[in-house]
């Protein structure tokens, strides 16, 4: 019985952890395939405003008791929506429509990455030589990613907008990353916290959706771009989020984070099949570059720390 318990434990865990970056996957999938259905910052808003209904569903008690100290953080609310839901979101889109959703993937993968080099610039934090050696590798797999390994000629800079716009992406969620730690918002519960920047999300895109559809605004999509809408702001975002949360809660941040690292293998699968790209030989050394350098460095130092002097 016991062993029945435990394995059926595991499995439940296991199942959670490979939800996230499967739901984070639809996400990639989906910016590509509407592409040339949906306008970037039309996606980008539907999407956030649809999950932020459903987030204030079952969490808008919390929004009312912290509502004070939500109010108190306005600014920088809107700055994480910026952030999270318009340059992740829109522009990332914008960036789907001019690469591949594999190489999206991959070059939004690289943003771990990005927070450890944002935090050694602004921090100060101090880097071993493992996780320097990390670094270096995931920036030589993004630097193969946008320069494709020779397939483009680089006089041509038309090639790289969309590679660049993902890249602008990872880097914004970087930032983003390293906002949510500020003293300001660490009172804040995330269940609180989440639907209040995807709330601000969609006040910073709604300026955007309204430039590019004008008056006559996007209620006449068909019913299978709103079904897509309605994945991408229940199963990308509300629920993706939900794995996530959960996944910390059974296995810890730093086992859950690993499990990111599928993202490029849930994108390219679906990518592969529903969209018929291809998988190269410069996106299998790119992946090899990013994840053996993000593994290593995540490592944690065994060395004690220095003592400033």
């Amino acid at each position: 019985m016991h062993a029945s318990l435990a394995i059926n434990s595991r499995l439940k865990t296991l199942v959670v952890l490979h939800a996230i970056p499967l739901s984070f996957s639809t996400n990639v999938v989906l910016g590509r395939a509407l592409n040339t259905s949906v306008e970037p910052a039309t996606l980008a808003f539907y999407r956030w405003f649809i999950a932020a209904l459903l987030l204030v569903v079952f969490t808008g008690h919390l929004l009312w008791k912290y509502r004070k100290e939500l109010l108190a953080v306005y600014d920088l609310l809107l700055l994480l929506g910026f952030l999270g839901m318009f340059v992740c979101g829109a522009v990332f889109y914008a960036g789907l429509r001019q690469t591949e959703a594999i190489n999206g993937a991959l070059i939004y993968m690289s943003s771990p990455v990005m927070i450890i080099l944002f935090e050694v610039m602004f921090r100060g934090q101090r880097l071993s030589l493992l996780k320097i050696g990390g670094v270096t590798a995931a920036i030589f797999g993004v630097a193969i990613i946008l320069f494709g390994g020779g397939r483009y000629n680089l006089t041509d800079f038309q090639w790289r907008i969309g590679d660049l716009y993902c890249l602008a992406a990872a880097i914004s969620w970087a930032i983003y990353s390293i906002i949510l730690k500020t003293d300001r918002l660490s009172n804040l519960p995330t269940l609180a916290l989440f639907p209040a920047i995807a709330i601000a999300g969609s006040f910073v895109l709604f300026p955007f959706y309204i430039l590019e559809d004008g008056p006559a605004l996007s209620f006449d999509f068909s019913v299978n771009i709103w079904l897509a809408i309605f994945t991408l702001a229940s199963f990308s975002s509300a629920l993706a989020f939900g794995f996530y949360q959960k996944g910390v809660e059974l296995v810890g941040a730093s086992t859950t984070s690993l499990y990111l690292y599928l993202l490029p293998v849930y994108s390219t699968v679906f990518a592969t099949l529903l969209l018929g790209e291809t998988l190269s030989v410069v996106h299998v050394a790119g992946f090899v570059l990013i994840a053996g350098g993000l593994y290593f460095s995540t490592q944690q130092s065994h060395q004690p720390p220095q003592k400033s002097a």
